[in-house]
This record gives structure tokens, C-alpha cells and sequence, in this order.
């Protein structure tokens, strides 16, 4: 009987599991994060070419950047939340960086590809 209750009690843990992630799933689809959530949290990261990233998620979709050693707060720089993707624009001196990927409002880390002209680079975001 008490191997009986043993693999009961696991059945259900691995069900409740398994329903809570669907639950969260199912939330996402139904009422998608609009990044609100974001405001006010920083994230930082490395890149595919060695550069170091800090981003802070300001309120009305600007941008707080540290980039390798310089810090930068520009309000050409922006970010948004639409249909489970982020994007964030960066303005460099050499022309606008756009960095996209997918997102979801519990998420701890945000995987972005980047884009400026003709370069591409991957970037992981943790939050901080």
C-alpha cells in the first residue's frame, strides 16, 4: 500500500507540473505581456563579438545603456513589447542597432539578435 501511495503522490506532483506550465503558456496567449513589467529593471549581457550590455527598460519605452565602458541615456533609444517579441532600438554613431527576440513577462533571461547594416551578433540578457 505505501508503494502504492509512494507513486500516487509523484503522479500528481508531475501532473500539478505539468499543468502549471501550461497554465502559464495558456496566460501568455491569452493576455500577452505589453513589457510593463520591464519598466524600471535592469538586464545585462554579452554578446557573440566579446562587447559587455547593460539595459535598463525606462518608463515610456526609453532605453538606459551601458555598452563596454560608456554609459548612454538617449532618448532616440527605445524598446517595446508586441505579440511575444521584443525590440530595442539602439542609436550608435554609426546608425541605429536593432536588437529582437522573443519574450514572455516571467522571463529571466531574453535572447536577442542584433542588427546594424550588414553585422549580426547574438546577445543573452539576465536580469539583474
Amino acid at each position: 500500500m505505501t508503494r502504492l501511495r509512494i507513486l500516487a503522490t509523484a503522479a500528481l506532483a508531475v501532473a500539478l507540473l505539468a499543468g502549471t506550465t501550461a497554465c502559464a503558456q495558456v496566460s501568455e496567449v491569452l493576455n500577452p505581456s505589453t513589457g510593463e513589467e520591464l519598466v524600471g529593471t535592469t538586464w545585462s549581457g554579452t554578446d557573440s563579438d566579446g562587447d559587455e550590455w547593460g539595459i535598463e527598460f525606462q518608463q515610456g519605452g526609453g532605453v538606459g545603456l551601458t555598452f563596454n565602458d560608456g554609459v548612454y541615456d538617449d532618448d532616440s533609444d527605445v524598446w517595446k513589447v508586441e505579440n511575444g517579441t521584443i525590440v530595442i532600438g539602439i542609436a550608435f554613431d554609426t546608425g541605429i542597432a536593432t536588437l529582437t527576440g522573443p519574450y514572455t513577462r516571467d522571463a529571466t533571461t531574453i535572447e536577442l539578435e542584433g542588427e546594424q547594416d550588414e553585422f549580426t551578433w547574438t546577445l543573452t540578457l539576465e536580469k539583474d
